[in-house]
């Protein structure tokens, strides 16, 4: 059997359709069975081995009481050339638009969708035009012979016999209408089972996807938690080096301090240098001083009686003399003193500013890892939303899934209503059966 074309148990499409007799309707083949054969066309090298053989049956369809004529889709003028030469004797109906094989729902589409090629088939209608029977092709080969539909038309009963013979065939007509509802009652069990367990499986799908749901939430609120704390020590961090950066300027403004008063000391230095001189030139003009202070004795007492007061003059400048050069010995000792003092200070503020240097060094050094380290926490927080925002739309999906999940339980649950009322049917006729077959054994 097929899985394209009208299910049995359907009412026919109508059609009306012009053909190598004359225009035929479906309405013109009411009141007696009629075979119809979907060709792709006169083309067809299969095609062209079905129709022959058709043609050879067809008086042995018109002696059961039963019509028998073809559909192509494809112009009457090339069905009619190919029909003339082959003398085929049963109308075969032109669908150039093709509607009529695709209500009949037989049709392979090619390239666009209004060009359609029919899909080899055969269908049996009852004289109330119902369709009893359908053979859809699997491939273009793939179709009844004409023995074989005349087999399946005799084991429908769907043909009257003048001889009274349906008396005998009833029976059989019973067994296989028994069967086949045993059949259907044995499907519809079996789908009630899996629908059974589909809906079983769907409740377990929905729990399921309501832990996910749950767990889902709980970590979009443990992820935005850590996120605002994040946050919090990257503003801490933030401020904290702020604070470096405050202290950094800070010892650059010292460093600068002390850069100044290195300068200072320089110059102090300097002038000490200055003063140091000026006293080696009195000690110089002490020395000068005293050796004249000695001459002048010298010649004072030469000149005996008269230098007497030279004399006196010659001690008083010795006297100043010797007085000069204590002072500037005393003078350079202080100097001395103020140097070396000087120069243990430099030495000082040199280890200082050194020592300076090196916290203002590693001070930057802990400030850029703290800015490093902050712009780190700030990616991970951006992360941390990304992800949250991720879960979210996770925990929306699972919102929808949810609902998706119930909306199938209700179709489920109605499938598996109405099934139960098919089975329920099925039971029914078969009673039905079972009544009308020992009414017929008792007769």
């Amino acid at each position: 059997m097929a899985k394209k074309g009208l299910s049995i148990g359907k009412k026919a499409a109508p059609f009306r359709l012009d053909s190598t007799q004359g225009i035929k309707g479906l309405e013109e083949f009411k009141g007696k069975p009629l075979v119809i054969i979907f060709l792709r066309g006169t083309w067809c090298h299969n095609c062209q081995k079905q129709m022959p053989e058709l043609n050879e049956y067809y008086e042995r369809f018109l002696d059961k009481g039963v019509n028998l004529i073809a559909i192509a889709g494809q112009k009457l003028a090339n069905i009619k050339d190919y029909a003339a030469a082959k003398g085929i004797k049963f109308p075969i109906l032109s669908d150039e638009t093709r509607e009529v094989i695709k209500s009949y729902e037989v049709f392979t589409p090619i390239k666009w969708d209004s060009f359609r090629i029919a899909i080899p088939s055969t269908y049996i209608i009852d004289e109330n035009q119902m369709i009893r029977y359908s053979y859809i092709g699997e491939n273009q080969a793939d179709r009844p012979s004409a023995k074989e539909i005349l087999e399946v038309i005799d084991t429908l009963s769907i043909v009257s016999d003048d001889s009274g013979s349906i008396q005998e065939e009833l029976p059989v007509f019973l067994a296989n209408m028994k069967s086949t509802l045993e059949h259907v009652n044995t499907s519809a069990a079996y789908v009630t089972k899996s629908v059974e367990g589909n809906l079983h499986n769907i409740e377990g799908l929905k729990k399921a996807s309501q832990r996910n749901y749950e767990h889902l939430e709980g970590a979009v609120d443990n992820y935005q938690k850590k996120s605002s704390e994040l946050n919090e020590f990257s503003q801490q961090l933030n401020a904290t080096s702020d604070e470096f950066t405050d202290i950094q300027q800070m010892n650059d403004q010292l460093s600068h301090n002390i850069q100044t008063t290195r300068g200072l000391m320089d110059e102090l230095i300097s002038m000490t240098n200055v003063v140091n001189d000026m006293s080696a030139v009195i000690s110089q003009i002490s020395k000068q001083t005293k050796i004249l202070a000695l001459n002048a004795s010298i010649e004072a007492a030469r000149a005996g009686e008269h230098g007497k007061g030279f004399a006196v003059v010659a001690q008083e400048v010795s006297k100043l003399a010797h007085g000069t050069e204590e002072s500037a010995g005393s003078i350079t000792a202080q100097l001395q003193a103020i140097d070396e003092k000087i120069n243990q200070s430099f030495s000082s503020f040199a280890t200082f500013e050194t020592t300076m240097n090196t916290v203002r060094e590693r001070i930057s050094v802990n400030s850029a890892q703290i800015l490093t380290i902050s712009d780190g926490i700030k990616s991970i927080a951006d992360d941390s939303l990304q992800l949250g925002e991720e879960l979210n739309q996770i925990k929306d999906s699972q919102q929808h899934a949810q609902i998706d999940l119930s909306q199938i339980q209700e179709i489920e649950t109605t499938i598996n209503s109405e099934v139960n009322d098919i089975l329920h049917d099925m039971h029914y006729h078969v009673d039905q059966l079972n009544a009308l077959d020992e009414r017929m054994k008792k007769k």
